[in-house]
């Protein structure tokens, strides 16, 4: 039963394959058909019949024939057998031969597009035949009146045109050549080639035009401008030299030997009408000469610097030899009470190295200037790195001064911290004298000693020669952590005192009612005898506060409130 389905299916399947084939390819068939049609209706018959109207000479009498003799043969030949494929196509799919029929179809889809194709080539070799006869009918009377403006303008400049005169002659000559090969191609019907001799004639009659209007132009420049100009900075370098400029870094004679060399090239390439190449060798030889005159002319600037700045440089010499003196001097006063790190004894020596470095390239100008050693750019150069030194210096100068001050001035600072630092432990010592404290404790009596032992020592150090400031700075933070923490312990010592003090008063009212208060009470005023104020405090607080909560913070701020 299972065979007997499957046989069923695909016998079904089979059959619905075939009929969608033979549907495809009947479609297309059709559509073969449709493009053959198309193809036999074209007018290009019609197209041909444009070229009757021209002479049927030649060139034109031969294209004529030829494209009649192929449309001819798509019409009666190959269209025809085309239908006879498609015909053998039809059959061959009624008895399901689908691939043999699918191989015709594509051969004739070769077919179509091929000679589609070539009727396309035809028509366009058509327009391109009738459009080259019209405008070169249009085109070779305006080609004639350029030609004879162009002669004309010749003959006007011919003078102008120096030896160019020639090659001109034999250019119009060769473009009168062609309109006489354009007339005979012509005349055979062969428009096409007359059509490329008309275009070349154009082309040539205007590049001719643009080169005889360049040619005169650069021959003024090349024969006359560029040698004058070597001439004369010649004449301006031998002056110079005469002045006293020292040129001969610049080799002159060798450049403006070079400078000719080019210009002869650029004159040669205009007598062979290479106007292009004539002009970028120009364009080079001209940038060259204006770098000469601006080497020139740097000279003269740098002379004006160079004569300008060598007294104000001498000043500035001694100046910084007036300064390092000074600095010298002033660094043995204070090395005599101070310790100078050895970084910065290593500054003032490199301070003196570069003067004398900069004394001896001074003087090395110097002799260039009067020597004449050197070109005034050279000594230009060597004199505004000179004033880098200079200004490196003077900034190392003004560095090592201000650290001599600041030496000075950290000593002074210390002497003000200090005072300040005994100022604000005198102050704590009154504070504990007004408050009438029956005592003091000893770890109060040690931190107040120890303030008084960093200020002792702040004291020594300042007078210990010579003077290390980095020392010195180190016990002075130490003394004033000391003194701070005195300061603070103080107040807080005192304020412990008179809080415990109004604790025990005022819990004096409840020691009859409460024997556990009173008892905390004996013990916070014998801890006040001993001069545990904070401990007395603290017994005194818990014993009220058990029966009257928030007293201690009520009476802390009537403290800071009266205070």
């Amino acid at each position: 039963m299972i065979y007997i389905v499957i046989a069923i299916v695909t016998f079904l399947a089979l059959i619905l394959y075939g009929a969608m084939s033979r549907r495809r390819i009947y479609k297309e068939i059709d559509r073969l058909e449709a493009w053959k049609m198309q193809i036999m209706n074209r007018p290009l018959t019609e197209e041909i019949s444009k070229v009757k109207g021209m002479a049927m000479i030649g060139e034109t009498e031969e294209k004529f024939e030829l494209w009649r003799q192929e449309w001819d043969e798509m019409v009666t030949t190959h269209l025809p057998n085309l239908e006879e494929d498609l015909f053998d196509a039809e059959e061959y799919t009624d008895k399901y031969r689908f691939k043999k029929a699918r191989s015709i179809l594509m051969g004739v889809i070769q077919s179509l597009e091929k000679m589609d194709t070539r009727i396309k080539e035809i028509t366009s070799e058509i327009n391109e035949l009738v459009t080259s006869e019209e405008l070169n009918r249009e085109e070779i009377v305006e080609a004639k009146e350029k030609l004879q403006e162009t002669k004309k303008y010749y003959l006007t400049h011919i003078r102008a045109l120096g030896q160019t005169a020639t090659l001109f002659d034999k250019e119009l000559d060769e473009i009168k050549s062609l309109f006489e090969t354009f007339e005979s191609l012509t005349v055979q019907g062969s428009h096409l080639e007359a059509r490329q001799r008309l275009v070349e004639s154009l082309n040539r009659i205007s590049v001719c035009k643009t080169k005889m209007q360049g040619v005169p132009e650069l021959l003024v420049i090349l024969q006359s401008d560029i040698p004058n100009s070597l001439k004369e900075l010649s004449a301006g370098f031998t002056e110079m030299e005469q002045q006293g400029y020292v040129l001969h870094h610049i080799g002159i004679e060798k450049e403006i030997g070079s400078l000719k060399e080019l210009n002869e090239i650029a004159l040669n390439k205009v007598f062979d009408l290479e106007l292009d190449s004539a002009q970028k060798d120009m364009d080079e030889l001209v940038q060259k000469m204006d770098q000469l005159y601006e080497m020139l002319e740097n000279e003269v600037h740098s002379k004006q610097f160079v004569m300008k700045e060598r007294e104000v440089f001498f000043t500035n010499i001694q100046d910084l030899q007036d300064r390092i003196d000074n600095l010298k001097h002033e660094t043995q006063i204070v090395s005599s009470t101070y310790l100078i790190e050895q970084n910065e004894a290593e500054m003032q020596k490199k301070i003196e190295k570069l003067f004398h470095k900069l004394e001896s390239r001074f003087m090395i100008i110097q002799d260039s200037i009067d020597e004449k050693r050197e070109s005034f750019s050279v000594i230009r150069e060597m004199m505004e790195e000179m004033q880098k030194q200079m200004e490196e210096l003077q900034r190392s100068q003004k560095v090592y001064e201000e650290m001599l001050h600041n030496l000075r001035k950290d000593e002074l600072d210390t002497k003000q911290s200090l005072k300040e630092l005994r100022k604000k432990l005198l102050e704590a010592r009154r504070m504990v004298q007004k408050s009438n404290l029956p005592g003091l404790p000893e770890h109060y009596l040690i931190t107040i000693g120890k303030a008084e032992e960093y200020i002792i020592e702040v004291s020594k150090k300042l007078d210990e020669k010579p003077l290390e400031m980095s020392d010195v700075s180190y016990v002075l933070n130490k003394a004033h952590e000391a003194v701070n923490d005195g300061y603070e312990e103080t107040s807080k010592m005192i304020e412990n005192a008179f809080l415990a003090e109004k604790l025990i008063q005022y819990g004096n009212r409840f020691r009859s009612s409460y024997q556990s208060v009173s008892i905390r009470l004996i013990e916070a005023e014998i801890a006040f005898r001993n001069y545990q104020y904070e401990d007395a405090l603290q017994i005194a607080a818990s014993a009220i506060e058990s029966v009257q909560p928030g007293i201690l913070k009520e009476m802390e701020i009537n403290l800071k409130s009266h205070v």
